[in-house]
């Protein structure tokens, strides 16, 4: 009877054309050495494969939460889409008419745990704020809110933001402009 390291040492001088074959056939897995696999190293194959695709999974479902949650095409007639998320608006210019009525749908795409986690004063929303419209408006996360207001009468560009999370006021990704035409 042979150790376990002689088998392998002459394994590997026979896959290395130093020894010949002794033709011993009476083990019942074959040697990664020889050309074949064995059931163990399948399973430990297998294995892996499943753990990688499972992280991957993992990390695609949360690097996709800008396209989970409402979606902007659920607005009501007449309402203008707008999308926020920790990424800002989209679009960042609204346009609008001197004095008439603004219809938006805002809807958010950041789950409540990210928005918490980025500020956890936040409540898990983001927000619509602008002194000069008199908007302050929470738009909740994953979800989506209908809101009109009327535009200035005095054309010109509008500062709006969110003061929730990613900086607030102060981040220049987290503000978006209502441009007003005469």
């Amino acid at each position: 009877m042979t150790t376990r390291a002689a088998r392998r040492t002459h394994d590997r001088e026979v896959a290395a054309g130093k020894a010949p074959d002794s033709g011993d056939h009476r083990r019942a897995k074959a040697s990664p050495a020889s050309g074949g696999a064995s059931n163990a190293g399948i399973g430990r194959t297998a294995a892996f494969l499943f753990v990688a695709a499972l992280i991957i999974g993992g990390g695609v479902y949360v690097a996709s939460s800008v396209f989970r949650g409402a979606r902007g095409n659920d607005a009501a007639a007449g309402f203008q889409s707008v999308r926020i998320s920790m990424a800002g608006w989209d679009p960042v210019t609204i346009d609008a008419r001197a004095g008439q009525s603004v219809k938006l749908h805002f809807w958010n795409t950041d789950s409540a745990m990210h928005l918490t986690e980025m500020d956890p004063s936040s409540g898990g929303v983001h927000t619509l704020i602008s002194d000069t419209l008199n908007v302050n408006v929470a738009i909740p996360a994953e979800g989506s809110k209908d809101f009109t207001f009327t535009a200035p009468t005095k054309p010109g560009y509008y500062d709006f933001w969110c003061n929730t999370c990613c900086g607030g006021k102060g981040s220049p990704d987290m503000h978006g402009t209502l441009h007003v035409e005469a």
